[in-house]
């Protein structure tokens, strides 16, 4: 009030002045209105509080030019209405200025709006069509100055009901199922048990001259000819011969015992050759491998020591474990050699002993089985009662008989009989074939090339 008096009495002094006047009248302060149109920009956010929509609308505003209420007054003097220059500013002049914006707790609303039917501007390209937003104008201001857009309040979109959260998260459970769904590689269930009787094959053909390897079909042939032993002992991947033998073994429904040739193969070359040819040709699984070997009498010819033998064992084992595997594993070697150097019984899975009795010259061909038995029990006593296999055991059908040990068709025959009397299983017969190859000497009484059962 003191503000509009203080212009008012200045515009009488300044009048008085300019225009001296002799009379009275009455003058009438008039107040007009100025209708404005203003749009108010409506941004919709989604749950994230992420802008998607913007669009414009309407209000129609009514603002006095000035705050003077009309009146009538008496005056001496009388404003003037003939100065151009001051005439238009009494309507900006006394104009207010923008309110400040609302806080988002604001629930005034604008004295009077108009909202038309809210249409996406031209320049906002839309999602598709959003869930029905609550609209942002009762939460705008009603500042008759154009504003830059309201920042999100407190009555933005709510966020997304919780089935759309729910439909995320579904598919988590997935990893965990495709984790139980991966092949576990399990062991052959005879690995536990007991194996059945088996028998010994290796894949080189030709003489002492000239060796040379038996080709794929050539092994596969061999192993439908020892198609009645369920289980076939090989010594390591000569001649490449591990994927023959697993795909020959599955189709006989064969099992087979693994062998790694240390010191002379690599021990992660077999295991990974043996993993290959299982994936192949057995779908993945070990059950077609019970058991592996990673040497042969190495121990007992003095090429390798019981520690380079329980080494060996160790990393085979590891590298098996890695890949699946989980039977047995360990050393074969000779009765003294075992009995020698428990160590490398105690590194083993199960004791691998190779027992013949032909070498005994006490023992003749029909007391074959009762001799390999008695072994046996003494491998059993230094090894603490550890379970026993033994991977050769046979008898030759020619060679230089020495005492009662006679080389013969006949003494094979009767020794072989006598094993399986005393054996019905964790015995492999050696050999499945004659191994011409082979060099013979004194100590085998030249018979090293004759054992050959089939």
């Amino acid at each position: 009030m003191k503000l509009g008096a203080a212009i008012a009495l200045a515009g009488l002094v300044v009048g008085t002045v300019a225009h001296p006047l002799n009379f009275k009248r009455a003058v009438t302060t008039e107040v007009v209105f100025v209708t404005e149109t203003v749009a108010d920009a409506v941004v919709y956010v989604d749950e994230n509080g992420s802008p998607y929509l913007t669009s414009t609308v309407e209000r129609t505003t009514s603002i006095p030019s000035t705050s003077v209420e009309p009146t009538s007054i008496v005056s001496s003097t009388a404003i003037p209405t003939s100065a151009p220059a001051e005439s238009p500013q009494p309507t900006p002049a006394p104009q207010p200025a923008p309110a400040p914006p609302p806080s988002p707790s604001s629930s005034a609303e604008p004295s009077s709006v108009v909202v038309q039917n809210v249409e996406p501007t031209s320049s906002a390209v839309p999602a598709p069509p959003p869930p029905a937003p609550t609209s942002a104008t009762s939460a705008t201001s009603a500042a008759p100055a154009p504003a830059p857009p309201p920042a999100p309040t407190s009555e933005a979109p709510a966020p997304a009901p919780e089935p759309t959260v729910k439909a995320q998260e579904a598919p988590a459970p997935e990893p965990s199922v495709q984790a139980q769904e991966a092949p576990a590689p399990k062991p052959s269930t005879s690995s536990s048990d007991s194996f059945p009787l088996g028998i010994t094959y290796d894949p080189y053909k030709g003489t002492i001259d000239k060796v040379d390897c038996k080709t794929a079909d050539e092994i596969t042939a061999d192993f439908n000819t020892m198609k009645d032993y369920k289980i076939v002992r090989i010594y390591g991947n000569d001649c490449g011969q591990i994927p023959v033998a697993v795909r020959a073994a599955k189709k006989n429904g064969q099992k087979l015992m693994g062998g790694i040739y240390a010191p002379l193969q690599d021990v992660d070359s077999v295991v990974r050759a043996l993993s290959d040819a299982v994936k192949k040709e057995n779908g993945g699984s070990w059950d077609i491998i019970s058991l592996v070997s990673v040497e042969n009498e190495r121990v007992n010819a003095k090429a390798m020591t019981a520690s380079d033998a329980q080494s060996t064992i160790d990393q085979a084992r590891s590298a098996l474990r890695s890949a699946g595997f989980n039977g047995p594993v360990g050393a074969v070697e000779t009765v003294p050699a075992v009995i020698d150097n428990p160590g490398v019984c105690s590194a083993s899975d199960v004791v691998l002993v190779n027992v013949h009795a032909w070498f005994d010259p006490n023992t003749k061909a029909a007391d074959a089985g009762k001799f390999v038995k008695s072994e046996v029990g003494r491998v059993k006593k230094a090894c603490g009662n550890k379970r026993v296999v033994v991977t050769e055991s046979g008898w030759p059908h020619q060679g230089s008989s020495h005492d009662q040990a006679v080389a013969s068709p006949d003494a094979q025959k009767a020794a072989i009989a006598s094993i399986r009397a005393e054996f019905s299983s964790d015995l492999f017969l050696f050999n499945a074939f004659d191994t011409l190859w082979k060099s013979d000497d004194a100590s085998t009484f030249n018979a090293e090339k004759y054992w050959g059962i089939l």
